[in-house]
């Protein structure tokens, strides 16, 4: 039986990590999520050799894409090959493509397809957390928030659901308040034509401060990074990741890159 004074410390400890995170906003580190590196490598749909990747760095890589088209959900499946050194934390990552010659209908079938294919990827041996990198329009975002929701609900409670966010929808266009994902990714690059002022903003704020988007971060290696609060970094590349691309994002100038809480 504990002792009446470490059950009394034990009990003020939970209540001040419950006013904490009241005081934030932000709801709950996931348990797999908390395991998993503060740096993690994007890994597209192309050949690649991470294996030169140092230790502690994971790799988030698409494993599979679903194109909306009509009313169809086409699943195409990895296959350009993917090398990783034993035991590297990997993620796998769903993208979703809408069609823009055929519009989809976003019905509650392509809802199901979606979620259907990440649980599979999520089925898979030694996966904790797995990714959906799904943008939508404003009109679309219910069926998005439905999908997450239908996804988070049918996934074991075990496995974290992250999802990557365009950037506006962690500002000013903020509306993830109640979205289902145990991780929100803003991505901080192609913000468009505001990029310049938007990048501004973030650098004076260091990072994206809404409650569902102050966990993680994504950056692109061919745009400046700024010092951020954010403790999960993701790195995205728009050609083939490569030691030397590495070797070259880790030597950028300090004011460029990243900061560590």
């Amino acid at each position: 039986m504990p002792r009446p004074r470490t059950l009394l410390l034990d009990l003020l400890a939970l209540l001040m990590l419950r006013i904490d995170s009241g005081a934030s906003g932000r709801p709950p580190v996931h348990p797999a999520l908390a395991a998993l590196p503060a740096e993690l490598v994007w890994a597209w749909e192309r050949p690649e050799d991470l294996r030169w990747l140092p230790a502690g760095v994971g790799v988030a890589y698409v494993a599979s894409t679903v194109l909306l088209q009509g009313e169809q959900a086409l699943v195409y499946r990895r296959a350009a090959p993917l090398l990783l050194a034993p035991g590297a934390a990997r993620v796998p990552v769903l993208h979703v493509d809408l069609s823009w010659r055929q519009p989809p209908a976003l019905t509650d079938a392509q809802g199901r397809r979606i979620a259907d294919e990440l649980l599979r990827l999520a089925g898979r041996a030694n996966r904790q957390v797995v990714q959906l990198d799904f943008e939508v329009r404003r009109s679309q975002r219910p069926f998005l928030a439905r999908t997450i929701g239908a996804i988070r609900a049918r996934l074991d409670p075990a496995i974290a659901l992250s999802v990557t966010a365009l950037a506006s929808w962690c500002l000013d266009d903020y509306w993830l308040h109640e979205i289902a994902a145990d991780e929100v990714v803003p991505m901080a690059f192609r913000m468009g034509g505001e990029q310049h002022a938007l990048r501004a903003r973030l650098l004076e704020q260091r990072g994206f401060t809404r409650a569902r988007c102050g966990a993680a971060i994504g950056f692109s290696t061919d745009e400046p990074m700024i010092a951020v609060r954010e403790g999960r970094h993701y790195y995205f590349s728009p050609q083939a990741w490569s030691a030397a691309r590495w070797q070259a994002l880790r030597g950028a100038p300090r004011s460029s890159i990243p900061s560590r809480p």
